[in-house]
């Protein structure tokens, strides 16, 4: 064999180190990835993903008007758990309960304060949205924890200690709504239909049209009798049947497999779906026509998806993240969509109670339409 072959050239080899260091400068949008995708990981994940929520919306019916009942919301609120906010009913209460304002309900019986100074151990009713129990868990644990000691400088060394022997001062009722054995499928199982159909949707739609775009094959498509209007009907018909199939076929596993119930209405929920669906294919439309090639449609997809599956309510809480990543999370679709499926299948959501989380759902869909249908229109102009 020739010993050329084996001769390695310094100046070669730099030659073709330069030749594509001016590729990749000429490609901003891949090194505009390299630098944002990290630091945007390193944000969310530093700052706004929170594994222990704190302050949580906390409903308050205190029907003691006494000392003692405002000492158990002084100590519930001095764990860091708990926000009080008092409310006038107990409709307005799980008005709120239910549309997920509020994550828990704290009742103080009429007449608490008397029964705890005659020594008779009261009982406080304590409701919590137990959907995600990571969410309830630590602030169920930390109230448990303060009630054995909060009243132990308010109560009369007779009275506390004729209670110590007994066990606590107070009883506390905990009831876990909507998900009482407390599974962590009830909370994953939402989130993870909407990150398949975001991902499968927004990147397969966005490399299809960009590949063809590279490939030729959309220039030939373009000079056939067909309209623009065909071109991306025809385009996007195939992905929403595929959008269809897959969110079917996760809802029947979700169902049978995991036995997670679905109390809501189906055909509000495959409406939901369809939106979604539609919406996630607009968002790779528009990725498609900003890309150049393959390499940025995948690029801008895997951009898009990391503050979405994290800034959503998927990965932590959302009541538990700052407020300026609660304000970029309101922006995201799949915020919603979770909100949507999680009170269609584990509360039983009505068209009116979908509303609040419907119409933004709504808004975004057409917006994303909108300019998925414009930007892609330009592209073919």
């Amino acid at each position: 064999m020739n010993n050329v072959t084996f001769r390695f050239s310094l100046t070669r080899w730099l030659g073709i180190v330069f030749k594509e260091i001016n590729e990749l400068r000429r490609d901003r949008v891949s090194i505009g990835m390299v630098f944002f995708t990290p630091l945007l990981q390193l944000v969310i994940l530093g700052y706004a993903v929170n594994m222990d929520p704190r302050t949580i919306p906390t409903a308050l019916l205190n029907y003691d008007t006494e000392r003692m009942g405002q000492v158990f919301v002084t100590a519930a609120q001095n764990t860091d758990y708990f926000a009080m906010l008092p409310v006038a009913s107990e409709k307005e209460a799980e008005e709120a309960f239910i549309k997920g304002d509020v994550i828990f309900i704290v009742t103080i019986p009429k007449g608490f304060t008397q029964k705890l100074l005659r020594g008779e151990k009261p009982q406080i009713l304590i409701q919590g949205d137990a959907i995600d129990p990571m969410t309830t868990g630590n602030a169920l644990s930390a109230i448990v924890q303060a009630s054995k000691n909060m009243f132990r400088h308010d109560l009369p060394n007779s009275v506390h200690g004729a209670a110590a022997k007994q066990g606590d001062d107070i009883e506390l009722v905990i009831h876990r709504m909507f998900n009482p054995e407390g599974i962590t499928q009830y909370n994953t199982i939402p989130g993870i239909i909407g990150s398949i159909l975001s991902t499968t949707l927004i990147l397969m739609t966005a490399l299809a049209i960009t590949r063809e775009r590279e490939n030729g094959a959309m220039e030939n498509l373009l000079i056939s009798p067909v309209t623009g209007l065909e071109v991306i009907l025809g385009k996007i018909t195939p992905y929403v049947i595929i959008g269809i199939f897959q969110s079917l076929m996760i809802l029947i596993f979700a169902v049978f497999l995991f036995n997670i119930p679905l109390l809501g209405n189906v055909f509000l929920l495959i409406f939901v779906l369809i939106l979604y669906i539609f919406l996630c294919l607009s968002i790779g439309i528009s990725i498609s026509s900003v890309a150049q090639n393959q390499l940025q449609a995948l690029q801008m997809s895997s951009f898009y998806f990391i503050p979405s599956v994290m800034l959503s309510g998927f990965i932590s809480p959302f009541i538990s993240m700052p407020v300026w990543a609660q304000a970029i999370g309101s922006c995201l679709p799949l915020t919603y969509f979770i909100r949507l499926i999680k009170g269609l299948m584990l509360k039983g959501y009505t068209l009116i109670d979908l509303l609040p989380e419907l119409l933004p759902l709504v808004g975004l869909t057409l917006v994303v339409i909108l300019i998925g249908l414009k930007t892609f229109r330009q592209t073919l102009d």
